[in-house]
Order: structure tokens, then sequence, then C-alpha cells
């Protein structure tokens, strides 16, 4: 089987990648950035997008910021207005974003060779379970540096 493959720069070709999305398709994105660290790594992790009808509270959506920025963030809650809450899973501040501004949802992961889809029991439990440790997140960040910098 023969795939036509193609890379694009989010930034510059935003058109052409948010057209692939509103066709339905799945389309491959390599993390930048350190927001969704531990469990997403800069430069490591591919990320598989797919526009949904729906978004439920704590799977990752890809987004544009008003400013054009494209950013993967964990959708935290529905507000009663419809707008969504998100968080990215290294920070401790939430920001709010439009409807209409989420282009995607991560329908699953590739890390070290191994794909798993975000429905995977594992997956969604460590998702659970991360969630809740929000207020002290700082602390165990703090620490981790600590460690590492012995």
């Amino acid at each position: 089987m023969e795939y036509n493959i193609r890379t694009i720069d989010a930034v510059r070709d935003a058109d052409a990648l948010i057209a692939i999305l509103e066709s339905g398709a799945a389309i491959p994105l390599v993390v930048t950035g350190a927001s969704m660290m531990p469990f997403l790594r800069h430069g490591r992790d591919t990320v598989h997008l797919q526009k949904k009808d729906r978004y439920r509270r704590g799977r990752i959506l890809f987004f544009r910021r008003r400013n054009g920025d494209f950013i993967l963030h964990r959708l935290r809650r529905i507000l009663p207005d419809g707008r969504f809450l998100m968080n990215g899973d290294a920070q401790d501040w939430c920001e709010t974003v439009a409807p209409e501004q989420v282009l995607a949802e991560v329908v699953s992961v590739t890390k070290n060779g191994r794909t798993r889809s975000t429905d995977s029991p594992l997956i969604r439990l460590r998702d659970l379970l991360w969630y809740p440790t929000r207020p002290v997140r700082p602390l165990f960040w703090r620490l981790v540096h600590v460690l590492r910098h012995r």
C-alpha cells in the first residue's frame, strides 16, 4: 500500500491543515512545546488528530488561539455558556476557548514507536488520576527540578 504523505508547517499552511481536519481525516502531529508534560514530550511524541462533533471533559483538544497559535491542551470543563476551560498538563492556570476555535481532538498517541488510542483504559485512568493533582503540581515540578539538578 502506498501512502501520500506530505509534511506541512502548521503556521505557514494553516488553511491546508484546517481543510484536512474539516474533511474528517485523522492526521499526525509531532508535539512541540512543554505544556502537556509529562505525558506528551516535545519533539518525541506524535498525536493523531481528528475532528469530532462533540468534545468530552478530560480529552486533549487541538485549538487555535485568537492570536493564531495552535495549541494542544486538555478540556477541563464545559462552561454554562458553552465555552471550554482548557489547561495544559504542566500548567497551573487555565484559559477559556470558544467552541469554534477547537479544530480536533487527540484520538491516539505514538510514543517510542507504539500507538495507543486515547480510549484505552490505561490512558483514561492516567488522565482521570492526573487532574486532581493540579493544586499540588507546582510543588511536584519543583521537587522534580531539585532531584534532577542534584
